[in-house]
């Protein structure tokens, strides 16, 4: 398994982990349970599975191309699901005009979720095929 293979697997593991968090915590804590997005923060960690040893080279160029397309997958998907977000909220708020603000908010961390997550399962996928 390559190194960027467990970096995939790593950020898959910690969204995983922040989903079910903020689940688990929205009976108990409400609007506190936001507060479980912070399980993201451990997806910086993730560049020590990266590091370079003497004499080893970390990505060459399929490495380098499977994580550009990769990029490219991730985007799509999140801007698809950013229009369809928008306009879903819209419709369901056209009469108040008003968004709740804790809405918004939990909408950017679990878009970064979603963009983090596919990624690194297009990554996954690409490095499958053979």
């Amino acid at each position: 398994m390559s190194k960027i293979q467990k970096w995939a697997w790593f950020n898959l593991t910690v969204i995983a982990l922040t989903a079910i968090c903020v689940i688990a915590l929205i009976p108990v804590l409400g609007k506190g349970a936001m507060g479980g997005f912070g399980i993201l923060g451990l997806m910086g960690f993730g560049v020590l599975l990266c590091r370079k040893k003497a004499g080893e080279v970390v990505m060459d160029e399929r490495d380098t191309a499977i994580q550009l397309k990769s990029g490219r997958i991730a985007f799509s998907v999140f801007w698809i699901a950013f229009v369809i977000a928008g306009v879903a909220v819209s419709s369901y708020y056209e009469e108040s005009g008003m968004v709740p603000v804790l809405l918004i908010q939990a909408a950017l961390w679990c878009g970064f979720m979603l963009l983090s997550a596919v990624q690194a399962i297009a990554t996954l996928v690409q490095y499958d095929r053979r």
